[in-house]
């Protein structure tokens, strides 16, 4: 009778707050968009060690390449001539190092890091039993949801552009200033190899909308941000299984990383950007579909806890 009566009471307490809070908020004007301000949660989600965590493996990763590099040794001589992949050039120059990192990183690395952002955005908010409170204040659902998907993005973002300068950085300091040598091609200028390398990050980032799509509605579905990470993890796995076996044919191209190798186009000559045009699409296509549902289940989500 009492732990009954005591959660009524918390309950009471809960919704006289929340009442003065609108009535405060209405008498100075209230408007659901000045909620919850992009940048109060940009700082908050910087605040948190999961997220410098990652950062900070983006950034310090062509480190790691460099120094794995150099423990390797160097290249053999007049290897360069007849190397057809950007693992046996990427010590030829800076701009081939650098292309090289790209080409690593992209994959399976990238595609965990935006499963970690987008699986925690709501789900790390509900383990943590703060969802409830940020719904008090009033943010309305949408708009927290809108906020929380932007700052992701925003991070995954400024992440991946990070890693391309600190391996151009990286690779022009350890090898020299020299441009991206294409595999069984010409040697290309400094300046277009920073071009195809920005293109290079531009479409790669493209290509983990579905991941971004994904793991928001995960997010919101799931109480759990292992869960919700962990499923676009699994995804992730599975389409790549799929993709990999010949007899599906064209059913292959609904899969969501079937066209997860569009940035290499911009790392080899002749360029073709059909399959660029086709990455981007289906990206947008994933996450609209996917973004739609996240959006339809969180506004009618039962948060009590």
């Amino acid at each position: 009778m009492n732990g009954n009566g005591k959660a009524g009471g918390d309950l009471s307490g809960a919704e006289t707050v929340a009442a003065s809070i609108r009535g405060g908020a209405e008498s100075v004007g209230y408007r659901p968009r000045d909620t919850m301000p992009f940048r109060v949660e940009l700082a908050r989600q910087l605040s948190q060690w999961r997220v410098r965590i990652v950062l900070l493996i983006l950034v310090l990763l062509p480190v790691i390449v460099r120094i794995a590099l150099l423990i390797g040794g160097p290249p053999p001589s007049g290897g360069s001539s007849s190397a057809t992949t950007l693992v046996a050039l990427a010590q030829v120059s800076g701009g081939t190092f650098a292309a090289f990192v790209v080409q690593l990183t992209q994959g399976f690395l990238v595609t965990l890091i935006a499963a970690l952002l987008y699986g925690d955005m709501i789900a790390g908010e509900a383990s943590r039993s703060t969802l409830k409170y940020l719904l008090t204040i009033p943010v309305p659902r949408l708009r927290l949801l809108w906020v929380k998907v932007a700052v992701a993005s925003v991070l995954l973002l400024a992440g991946l552009v990070a890693l391309t300068l600190v391996a151009l950085v990286v690779g022009l300091v350890s090898y020299g200033p020299g441009g991206i040598q294409v595999p069984g091609g010409p040697e290309l200028t400094l300046g277009d190899s920073v071009g195809r390398l920005a293109l290079a990050t531009a479409t790669g980032a493209s290509g983990l909308l579905w991941a971004a799509g994904l793991g928001t509605l995960l997010t919101v579905v799931a109480n759990s941000p292992l869960a919700a990470a962990g499923g676009v993890v699994l995804v992730s796995i599975l389409s790549r299984l799929l993709d990999s076996i010949p007899t599906l044919g064209d059913l292959r191209i609904i899969l969501p990383t079937h066209y997860s190798t569009a940035f290499s186009q911009f790392l080899t000559t002749p360029t073709d950007l059909g399959p660029v045009a086709d990455s981007v699409l289906s990206g947008l296509l994933w996450a609209l579909v996917l973004g739609t549902l996240a959006a339809w289940w969180f506004s009618r989500k039962d948060i009590s806890g």
